[in-house]
């Protein structure tokens, strides 16, 4: 129960990322605030590795296992990372707590066509949960047609990359370390968006933007993350699988409550929707705790458990 108990704490702090990304994105573009936060993400994780000794590890990668990890760089750390800020700066927090989750829907689905996993009938009933949930947040409870807000498409092209990194990891990641491939992606991405964002960057920050910056490397960076790797050697993963469907509900909480968002009626339908959707699809983490150990490790160990 500490293991699982301590995963719900992280859960809590990583669900944070909404709120300080929203507000800094009033003071810089979403191109800088995903190179810096990127960059401080690689350097935290970094820095986690060297207290576990394990950074060596980093440089017993295969050819082939750094393509792939430069490829999931990519995508992942780059792509989605500039979708999901420059969408949440066009949208809500809230919506983007919601319209994320579609992540664990299309893990499944993708899963299915391009690594033959079985189809079962929770990830049917999940699906087609989740799926009405985003229809009903996206046309605003029918209200308007199928035709979302930029933001909102920009959130949901975001959980399709973060989506296909997963299935990237899965089929050709598997033996490595989840920890390091967090660290290698991050840090390929974190690189690579410093410098296209260089001239961008302003020389000096206003002390508010200082302090909710600090407050996403420290939270969520040092504390959210040191929490959700320690939490994996206290408890199984898929303990720690089932606290992370607590996210979108902490997401939620504090973009009512620190951001001041209105929940309207259409978006508690729908993310109810979704969130019993995700639970249905994830009843595997609770009835095949003897298979599931190494897919919701892979799964999970990524950042954004947006993930």
């Amino acid at each position: 129960m500490k293991g699982t108990t301590i995963a719900i704490f992280a859960c809590m702090f990583l669900a944070l990322e909404f709120v300080f990304s929203k507000v800094l994105l009033t003071y810089m573009s979403p191109l800088v605030l995903s190179a810096i936060s990127s960059a401080a993400t690689a350097v935290v994780l970094f820095l986690i590795l060297e207290a576990e000794h394990k950074v060596w590890e980093v440089f017993r990668l295969k050819r082939s296992e750094f393509v792939a990890l430069l490829v999931v760089g990519i995508v992942s750390g780059i792509l989605a990372q500039l979708f999901y800020v420059t969408g949440l700066k066009e949208s809500t927090a809230t919506n983007a707590v919601l319209l994320t989750r579609l992540n664990s829907l299309l893990i499944a689905v993708m899963g299915v066509v391009f690594i033959r996993e079985k189809v079962r009938w929770h990830h049917i009933i999940g699906a087609a949960l989740m799926v009405s949930g985003i229809v009903i947040i996206v046309t605003r409870g029918f209200a308007e047609k199928i035709q979302p807000a930029e933001g909102d498409v920009l959130l949901l092209m975001a959980a399709i990359c973060w989506a296909s990194s997963n299935i990237i990891m899965k089929k050709y990641l598997s033996r490595v370390p989840p920890e390091v491939i967090v660290v290698g992606y991050f840090a390929f991405s974190g690189l690579a968006l410093m410098i296209v964002a260089a001239k961008d960057i302003p020389g000096e920050m206003t002390p508010d933007a200082i302090m909710y910056m600090t407050g996403l490397v420290v939270f969520v960076g040092i504390i959210g993350r040191y929490l959700w790797y320690y939490s994996f050697e206290h408890t199984s993963a898929c303990n720690v699988g089932l606290a992370s469907l607590s996210i979108p509900l902490f997401g939620v909480i504090y973009a009512v409550t620190l951001l001041g968002e209105t929940m309207q009626i259409y978006q508690s339908i729908g993310g109810a929707m979704i969130f019993i959707g995700l639970i249905t699809i994830e009843t595997h983490l609770i009835k095949h705790k003897d298979v599931c150990e190494e897919d919701v490790e892979h799964r999970l160990k990524r950042h954004h458990p947006h993930n």
